[in-house]
């Protein structure tokens, strides 16, 4: 199945229009962060469920989704992982991995246990470099067959919601993380308005 690896040549996906989406329709499988936490974990050795997605570990650096921390991870136990690099399929239902042996503890992952203690995203407040708010991220939506972070769907309040729908912004490598708030390029907010209503489509591939 191909993803969206290819398309990665501007750097983002801020020209994709219409086409590119309506190309992609039933050849990507895009998903919401949401969609992905609380799905269980399946052994495809034995059949066997045996733990659920509790969280997301994700690189803002490399827009990319590193791995899952699973439901038995708490304050009392060391969290334990699965990269994504060996998940067999993540679908709507259940994410499929070869059997239990991929689980790992954070501990021997650096680079994803410094990530777990991050601040997440949902929720953030979007400013262009003018100060101007696009409203605030909602959620996440991710490739579900090469991690890449696409971009944000964003909310504007619960009206402009029901009035316009919600909007969605595409992810580049020119975002700026702020502690409570997420800055993008004058030239990317040029873009956004005039991809707007095609950046929505995108909604469509969820």
């Amino acid at each position: 199945m191909q993803t969206l690896e290819a398309n990665q040549n501007n750097n983002s996906f801020l020209m994709w229009n219409n086409n590119y989406i309506e190309f992609y329709k039933g050849v990507i499988q895009l998903r919401r962060e949401s969609e992905l936490i609380g799905l269980p974990v399946i052994s495809k050795k034995t059949g066997k469920k045996f733990a659920t997605i509790k969280d997301i570990i994700y690189s803002k650096k490399k827009y990319k989704v590193l791995g899952f921390v699973l439901s038995e991870g708490n304050i009392f136990r060391e969290a334990k992982i699965i990269q994504f690099c060996n998940i067999d399929s993540i679908g709507k239902d259940a994410l499929i991995v070869e059997n239990e042996n991929v689980v790992e503890k954070s501990s021997q992952l650096p680079e994803i246990n410094q990530l777990i203690a991050e601040k997440k995203i949902i929720e953030d407040e979007i400013l262009t470099e003018d100060g101007e708010s696009l409203g605030h991220v909602k959620d996440i939506i991710v490739d579900a067959e090469g991690g890449k972070i696409i971009g944000f769907i964003l909310t504007d309040g619960f009206i402009q919601d029901l009035k316009e729908g919600r909007n969605v912004l595409p992810y580049t490598t020119e975002t700026i993380f702020g502690e409570n708030s997420i800055i993008i390029s004058n030239e990317t907010k040029n873009l956004f308005d005039r991809y707007k209503e095609d950046y929505k489509k995108l909604l469509e591939l969820l």
